[in-house]
Formats: structure tokens, C-alpha cells, sequence
């Protein structure tokens, strides 16, 4: 219950200015419509009828009940409306439809109700209709009933339009077509809707979920943004679990489609498994739109691709040193023409199977292209035995995650889970309350960058004694959500 209550507010939240909109064009268009209407006015008499033909009161009362209904049609009939249309220069039609005859239940009384733009106009008429029916009585039914008449007075208030009304019923009616069209889009919506779809509908694991970060903690550290920091550190945690009961050297780190986030998630996966004391390699496998050299800022001039064009002493395959001691990255290198076609080559395989041999490393950790719009990720695929999918979970639908995963496993390697980037879903944030509160209540540390293997952030209490906080260094580096 918990889960559906988060998501109703997740998509009233996803809605609202649609709600509004719809509120506020309906309502307000309406009521400038009715302003604009020329005002309709109605004006009544009453006819009672009366009966003298016995001396009994209830028996009179009864007849002229019975002649109620009789009367109420001879209203509307030629002979008791062409002279008041005459006069008023009406055909029978347009006098007929501005006529309304309303028998009043359990009563003598017929209410007669003529509308009309002109208030005085639909007083005259209404009295010349009760004065005509009661001539018509005298001269053609011999004046067997008689007909006792309330005159109509002017109307002053129109019965139509009334805007403030008119406007809040204009309101409502955007508000139902608003909700009509969020029904319609949340029922073509394709997106996953919590974490649970991941596994219903996907079949794999949600490793982590990843918030959405704003350009302000875009612009901060991974440790500064706590959220961030737990998520990732949760993604290292789980990796290290798996490798435990399977061993999954070799990691690769994908998205269905560009813009999800993948290297950032790749970097920071890395940077965590180095903290946790593992040694770590991390290889930017894009060969179209490499991101790391900027991440970590490193010479990008000779990397991965260049091992396709020298020779493997010409390029250092354990990468280039980070402010993380276990951690290395290997660029890109100079991008080549035909990513592609090197990635299937006998040099690619002879390559993967050094990586897996090496003793150098714990992890190797490869950011590729995504899986759907180019072939280079499912060619490594068939060389690398674990894969991460990064999924943008605020725009790709759940259909493309599916093609990708079915590609990837197609291709023999285990898809472990889905990293949920950029949520924003309502639940976490009380997690992220938690974190927030939990940083602020920490000591506050001196910090002093060291080299090798002493790069830690240590807090001084100025006695001597050993630091009561340690804390592993991230490196500062530009971490946009897009990469």
C-alpha cells in the first residue's frame, strides 16, 4: 500500500501542471464565454383553476385536478398561442419554443414560463398567453372552468449565463479532462514505476538506485552528496558479494541508449571498489564518445584504441594512475574509424583474455557504448561474462531495458541487475533525509591530500593522538549524470 500511495504522489507530482492547466484554461474560458453571452431572462404565471360545479368543496377540488393536465396542453395548442404570436410578430415555432408549461404536482396551479433576451418582452408575453387561454375558455368551453391568474412581473436577474457558476463548472470539466488525459498517458507510459517492476518485468535485480542530482550537487564531490555517496557504495558492496559466489573479473557497465549515465555510474563503481582495498582497472571501452580522460583528467593520447595500431609495449596496459592508489584508468586513446570492426578482431581477443589473466588486477571494469544504437557493446559482450545495465529510468521505456537485456544475454553474458539512475521517486526520501542529517551530525575533518598509499582524509583533535575520523578520498572530478 506503501508503494502505490508513493506512486500516486509520484505522478500527481509528474501531473500537477496539467491538472492546473486544465483547471484554469476550461474555468477561465468559460466564464470570459458567459460574459460575452447576451443575458437570458424568464418570466412566470401562474394559472389557478377553479371548478363550481358542485356543491362539495372536494369534488371541485378534484375536477379542476383532473382538468389540470387538460389545460396545460391546450396552452401550447394554435388557437391559444397564434394571437399572442401575432402580436408580438412571432411564428408559432419561435413562440412555441420560448414556452414552457409546468403543471405543478398535487395542485391546482400550471406555471407557464416564457424565456427571452428582453425581461419586459417575456413579461408581456407570458400575461398575454394566461389572458388568452382564459378567453379561450370562456368562448369555446363555455367557461366551465374558471381560470384565476398571477400575473408575471420583470425579471431582473437572468436565469442564464451565470459565469461564476458557469466557470466552476467549466473547471471541473478541465479537471476530468485532465485526469481523463494523465490516465490515458500513465496507461501508454512505458517507464518503470518502481522497483519492483525491475524484477516482475525485466527479471533482473536493481542493484541500486541512483537520485537525480541537481546542478548544484552535480557540481560538489560524491562524499558531499550523501544520497549519491550510499547509492554507489551499495552498487560496490553488491559487486563484491557477486564476485564472491561467482567470480566476475571482468565487469562491463552499459545503458540501452545514450545519455543514461553509464560512465558516471562506471566511474564511480571503480572508485568504490578501489576504496573497499581492491585493485581495480578501469577501461574506457567507448570508442565513439569517451568520457573517463575527463573524469579522472588524464592524458588521452594513448589508450585502448592504440593498441590496435602499436604495439602492446607502446601502450601501458595497467592504465594511468588516479589520486586513488588501487585505481587506474585506461583512456580511450585516439578514436578509430572503425570501432566496430577492431572490437572483433583476433587483437580484441587476445586482448580480453590478457585482462582476465592478468594478476595485476582484482577488477577490470569496461565503459562501452550503449547496447541498442551501435554494435560495439554486444560485440564485448560476448567477451566479457558480467554486465551492469545503467538505465535512465525517467525517460527510457521498460521495452528498450527488455530488447537490451535479451540482446545482452543472447551474446552469453550475465546481466546482474539494472543501476536505477536519476529516481525520483517520492519513498527515498526519507533516505535521503536520513543521509543528509547524518552528515551534518559528522565531526568536522581537517583534510590533507597525501600521495601513494596514504590517501585518506583524517580529522585532528590537536593532542597527538590518533584521528578519530578516516575517510577514503574521492577524487574531485566533473561528474555530469549524462555521460
Amino acid at each position: 500500500m506503501q508503494n502505490s500511495l508513493s506512486r500516486y504522489l509520484l505522478i500527481g507530482k509528474r501531473w500537477i501542471w496539467l491538472l492546473v492547466l486544465g483547471i484554469v484554461v476550461c474555468g477561465s474560458s468559460t466564464y470570459i464565454a458567459t460574459r460575452l453571452m447576451r443575458p437570458t431572462y424568464q418570466a412566470a404565471t401562474y394559472l389557478i383553476l377553479t371548478v363550481s360545479t358542485s356543491q362539495s368543496a372536494y369534488d371541485n377540488a378534484t375536477a379542476a385536478l383532473e382538468l389540470q393536465s387538460t389545460y396545460s396542453q391546450l396552452i401550447t395548442k394554435p388557437q391559444v398561442l397564434e394571437p399572442v404570436a401575432s402580436k408580438y410578430h412571432f411564428t408559432l415555432e419561435q413562440l412555441t419554443n420560448i414556452v414552457a408549461v409546468k403543471p405543478q404536482s398535487n395542485s391546482q396551479i400550471i406555471e407557464v414560463d416564457v424565456t427571452h433576451s428582453n425581461p419586459q418582452l417575456a413579461m408581456q408575453i407570458a400575461n398575454d398567453i394566461a389572458q388568452s387561454l382564459t378567453q379561450f375558455s370562456i368562448t369555446r368551453l363555455n367557461g366551465i372552468v374558471q381560470i384565476n391568474v398571477l400575473p408575471a412581473i420583470e425579471p431582473t436577474i437572468p436565469i442564464r449565463p451565470k459565469p461564476l457558476t458557469d466557470s466552476l463548472l467549466g473547471a471541473l470539466v478541465g479537471l476530468g479532462l485532465a485526469l481523463a488525459l494523465i490516465i490515458i498517458f500513465e496507461w501508454l507510459d512505458d517507464r518503470i514505476n518502481n522497483p519492483d517492476d525491475v524484477q516482475r518485468l525485466l527479471g533482473v535485480e536493481a542493484l541500486t538506485i541512483i537520485p537525480t542530482l541537481s546542478p548544484e550537487q552535480r557540481a560538489k564531490s560524491v562524499e558531499e552528496t550523501p544520497a549519491l555517496a550510499e547509492g554507489c557504495r551499495i552498487l560496490s558492496a553488491t559487486v563484491n558479494a557477486l564476485h564472491k559466489q561467482h567470480a566476475c573479473k571482468l565487469i562491463m557497465v552499459t545503458s540501452a541508449l545514450a545519455k543514461e549515465g553509464k560512465s558516471t555510474i562506471a566511474a564511480h563503481l571503480a572508485s568504490f571498489l578501489a576504496q573497499s582495498g581492491k585493485r581495480v582497472l578501469l577501461v574506457d571501452a567507448d570508442l565513439r564518445h569517451p568520457a573517463l580522460d575527463h573524469h579522472f583528467q588524464v592524458d588521452n593520447r594513448k589508450g585502448l584504441a592504440n593498441i590496435f595500431f602499436e604495439t602492446w609495449t607502446q601502450v601501458e596496459l595497467d592504465g594511468q594512475a588516479t589520486e586513488i592508489a588501487s585505481l587506474r584508468v585506461l583512456p580511450a586513446g585516439t578514436l578509430p574509424a572503425n570501432p566496430a570492426e577492431l572490437l572483433q578482431s583476433p587483437l580484441a581477443q587476445k586482448l580480453l583474455q590478457h585482462f582476465r589473466e592478468t594478476p595485476d588486477f582484482d577488477y577490470i571494469i569496461f565503459d562501452t557504448p550503449p547496447v541498442l544504437p551501435v554494435a560495439d557493446a554486444q560485440i564485448l559482450a560476448s567477451y566479457i561474462d558480467t554486465t551492469i545495465l545503467v538505465g535512465d529510468i525517467s525517460k527510457t521505456p521498460r521495452k528498450l531495458f527488455a530488447q537490451a537485456i535479451h540482446i545482452l544475454r543472447k551474446r552469453g553474458t550475465n546481466v546482474v541487475g539494472i543501476v536505477l539512475n536519476k529516481s525520483q521517486w517520492p519513498n527515498y526520501g526519507d533516505i535521503r533525509d536520513y543521509l543528509n542529517n547524518l552528515q551534518q551530525e559528522r565531526p568536522k575533518a581537517h583534510i590533507s591530500f597525501l600521495s601513494g598509499d596514504e590517501v585518506v582524509r583524517r580529522s585532528t583533535n590537536g593532542n597527538g593522538k590518533p584521528p578519530d575520523v578516516t575517510t577514503l578520498i574521492m577524487p574531485t572530478t566533473h561528474r555530469p549524470q549524462d555521460d
